[in-house]
């Protein structure tokens, strides 16, 4: 009978914070690059939009705040390939190349919030938590100015572009940030650190071994149901 009783209280407990739930609408800028050692990357701007629930976890001020954008992630990178002080036995082309990687992601916030109270019509809640991604379509765009050049058909100014959209790739990370809420009006400002397994263009393959953190800061105005 007891158990029956925590069922019950359980059951009861779901249905008034699914009651209390409230919705909300979200876009604005991004701002994201890839962190590396090196210095070729550099921050590229881009847009977002999508929604988030904020599910009350009983009736303390912490909420649960899952969430879907569609977000425009990637990176601007400038470079000399190869990188300085590598050197090679037999003669390589050497090119300074720019570049924009075209990251376009459905990215999903688990997130968890306080509430801080400023007066009936004013408030903030900072948020912290994880994120799951999935890159539906990616490019790179790429210019090389090659100054020395073993290739007889390559021409000093040779743009390529790649398209990346045959495979699943997969990201994850952390999130933290802060929203502030005025009647039903917000502005949030966040930023994701983690991983999306982004596929690379030559260059990118010779110059980064790895798969460098992603760093992407939101910028977003909200309006809430």
């Amino acid at each position: 009978m007891k158990k029956i009783f925590i069922l019950v209280a359980l059951i009861l407990l779901s249905i008034v914070s699914i009651a209390q739930t409230k919705y909300g609408v979200r876009a604005g800028m991004t701002l994201s690059t890839y962190y590396s050692a090196q210095s070729v990357y550099q921050f590229k701007p881009g847009i977002h939009i999508g929604a988030v629930a904020d599910i009350p976890i009983g009736s303390s001020k912490f909420s649960f705040v899952p969430g879907v954008y569609f977000a425009d992630k990637g990176t601007k990178a400038e470079g000399y390939f190869p990188p300085e002080n590598v050197y090679f036995c037999l003669p390589v082309d050497q090119y300074f190349f720019e570049g924009v990687h075209y990251n376009y992601q459905l990215e999903f916030p688990l997130l968890f919030t306080y509430k801080i109270t400023i007066n009936d019509k004013f408030n903030l809640k900072p948020q912290i938590g994880a994120y799951v991604s999935y890159t539906m379509f990616a490019r790179t765009n790429e210019k090389r100015d090659y100054t020395s050049n073993i290739l007889i058909n390559t021409p000093p100014e040779f743009p390529i572009d790649y398209y990346f959209y045959d495979d699943f790739y997969l990201g994850f990370g952390g999130n933290v940030g802060l929203t502030a809420f005025y009647n039903k009006y917000s502005f949030t400002l966040s930023c994701d650190f983690g991983y999306n397994n982004h596929p690379k263009n030559t260059t990118e393959n010779f110059y980064f071994e790895y798969d460098y953190p992603d760093i992407c800061m939101y910028f977003s105005l909200g309006y809430n149901f």
